[in-house]
């Protein structure tokens, strides 16, 4: 399955990356169209420009002709009388018009041109009304016509200013005509370069695209070389699985296959199972089935019934078993299964889905878990009975002590009456006897309330926010008589918050009456309390300059009634350090003590955050 799922994601790799290739081609044709459009349009702006310039220049020239067809038609007309030389004159008359207009026109994309097209014009208006005085005055027989048109100077001179302008303006119109050539010729090799690369790029894309669909079709045919063989491998391993495991096809819910532990676990024959469905098997009780039909439409999210599901296509059926595959992850189901001989047993049900010579199929595991079902219900068991036995020790505790303080009580009053009776009595181990019965009715007092109160550690529901810092201000108030008594100098660093039981106030009560009590008797007591944050839990330290304890007793002293000292000595029931361990072991942590004789011990507990 794992090589059915990497050949997919190969094949869509190979997918993306052709049809990005695609992409990338489709883009630089795009790109190419639009560059070449523009190429092709400019090429044709700028051919319509040097046109434009040879016909600026074209007009000029005309501009030329015209006039000294106007000025030698006048001329001859003058010097001869002859009315036919003024053929051509009166010809040039409006096609100088013309021209002129044209110029005006052609050159407004031009500025300089424009300027110089104004002076132009000025120029041929003073030449022709000069030539149309000569005319004139001849027609009249003046002979001032003649040296008017003939031999004026300044009729030259107008001519001449002509001439030049007319070479100027023809002389910039080349030059732009050189530019925009140049221009062209530059548009028409970019585009030139431009298909050449596209050319290239097309070619080389087109072979890498080639390349890609061989070595894709070499690579399904070795892939089918190897699935045929993978499939052969998985039937092989299906086949020696030690686990029972079934075959069955998606959309029918038919098996398949199924190996020898299959057969084995439900007693059936492979002509009984093979081509039947598990339910046609009753492989499930009705009952077991209801039981399971919630569980199952809960990790799908379902409010479809089960028929209807059942009735789903083959392609939803594979979504929907994809969907429940993700849901429940790794964890299996348990489920009650019926052999066919009647025999119940339990078994971890868990599937997976995969393609086997290109159909789909959901593989289904069978682990019988009979053994942990029955070791599980025996711990039931035992943990039922046990937390039973708990609450008749609790009980037997709380009426045995409420039992046992009345005649307590009434021992303490009548020897204390006694005490009264026998102060003027002579006979003084009489009263020495009186007083001893008395201190030990008063022990036994204390120690049933111990008792009690340790029984009644973990009947706490849940675990609260307790602040330490918070929790250890009330308690040194709670215990200032003692501790300024006793000249006990008190330490305290800042405290966290942890996540607690109500006991916690006892740990620090009893650890600090300790330190307190268990002082040594030349030097004033000092009591330092601290926390670090070990990362998944907090460590707390009570550390005291007292007597100390010996590295043989680290143990013993956490145990019930156990005492290092006489009660002459120290006072105390001996239960205060079971009573720490019992509420930190309560919480998940641990407590322990190092010590020195002589110079002190720290006690360490630690409290999970969580």
């Amino acid at each position: 399955m794992k090589s059915l799922t990497a050949s997919k994601i190969r094949v869509l790799k190979i997918k993306t990356s052709i049809t990005l290739l695609v992409g990338i081609i489709l883009l630089v044709l795009f790109v190419t169209l639009i560059f070449s459009l523009v190429s092709i349009n400019r090429l044709q702006n700028n051919l319509k420009v040097q046109v434009h310039t040879n016909t600026v220049i074209f007009e000029l020239k005309d501009n030329l002709t015209f006039l000294l067809d106007a000025e030698t038609g006048a001329r001859g007309f003058v010097i001869t009388s002859d009315t036919s030389y003024l053929h051509p004159y009166y010809l040039a008359l409006p096609k100088i018009a013309v021209n002129t207009n044209q110029l005006r026109e052609l050159t407004q994309d031009n500025p300089i041109q424009q300027k110089n097209q104004d002076t132009l014009e000025k120029l041929i208006r003073q030449k022709l009304a000069r030539l149309a005085t000569g005319i004139l005055l001849k027609k009249q027989a003046d002979e001032k016509a003649k040296p008017v048109i003939h031999s004026s100077h300044e009729g030259n001179s107008i001519m001449e200013k002509i001439r030049v302008l007319n070479n100027s303006m023809q002389a910039e119109e080349v030059a732009l005509d050189e530019k925009r050539t140049s221009n062209t010729k530059q548009s028409v090799e970019n585009t030139q370069t431009l298909f050449i690369v596209e050319g290239l790029f097309s070619i080389l894309t087109t072979v890498f695209l080639a390349f890609m669909i061989f070595r894709e079709l070499a690579r399904r045919k070795q892939t089918e070389k190897e699935l045929a063989n993978s499939s052969e491998r998985f039937l092989k391993i299906f086949a020696e699985n030690p686990i029972a495991m079934s075959l069955s096809e998606i959309g029918t819910s038919k098996i398949r296959y199924a190996n020898e532990r299959y057969y084995k676990y439900f007693g059936y024959s492979e002509e009984e199972v093979i081509g039947h469905t598990s339910h046609e098997l009753k492989l499930t009780s009705p009952e077991e089935d209801a039981r399971l039909a919630p569980i199952l439409l809960g990790y799908l999210s379902e409010r479809r019934s089960i028929a209807e599901l059942q009735k789903l296509s083959k392609e939803e059926t594979a979504q929907l078993l994809t969907g429940l595959k993700k849901a429940m992850g790794d964890k299996g189901l348990d489920v009650l299964y019926t052999r066919k001989n009647g025999e119940t047993f339990n078994a971890l049900l868990s599937y997976d889905l995969i393609e086997l010579d290109g159909k789909k199929y959901a593989v289904t595991s069978y682990m019988d878990i009979s053994e942990q079902k029955e070791a599980e219900n025996k711990i039931i068991a035992y943990s039922t009975e046990l937390e039973r036995k708990n609450k008749e020790i609790e009980q037997f505790a709380y009426v045995a002590s409420h039992d046992l303080q009345e005649p307590l009580r009434s021992i303490t009053n009548f020897s204390t009456l006694l005490t009264e009776k026998l102060e003027l009595y002579p006979d003084n181990e009489t009263r020495e006897y009186v007083g001893y019965l008395n201190g030990g009715a008063k022990r036994m007092s204390s120690i049933i309330f111990d008792l009690l109160e340790y029984s009644r550690i973990g009947n706490t529901a849940s675990k609260v926010p307790i602040d330490t810092d918070k929790l250890l201000k009330e308690i040194l108030i709670d215990m200032s008589a003692g501790i300024k008594e006793s000249g006990t100098e008190i330490h305290v660093q800042k405290l966290p918050v942890v996540q607690g039981y109500t006991y916690l106030k006892s740990v620090f009560q009893n650890l600090i009456s300790n330190a307190i009590k268990f002082k040594d008797k030349e030097r004033q007591p000092v009591v330092t309390i601290s926390a670090k944050d070990n990362g998944k839990e907090f460590q707390f330290s009570v550390q005291d300059n007292g007597i100390g304890i010996e590295e043989i007793y680290y143990e013993r002293i956490f145990l019930i009634f156990q005492r290092l000292h006489t009660r002459a000595e120290y006072e105390g029931t001996g239960i205060g350090l079971a009573h720490c361990k019992k509420i930190i072991e309560l919480h998940g942590g641990k407590i322990w003590v190092e010590s020195d004789i002589g110079k002190g011990s720290t006690f360490y507990f630690t409290l999970p955050k969580t």
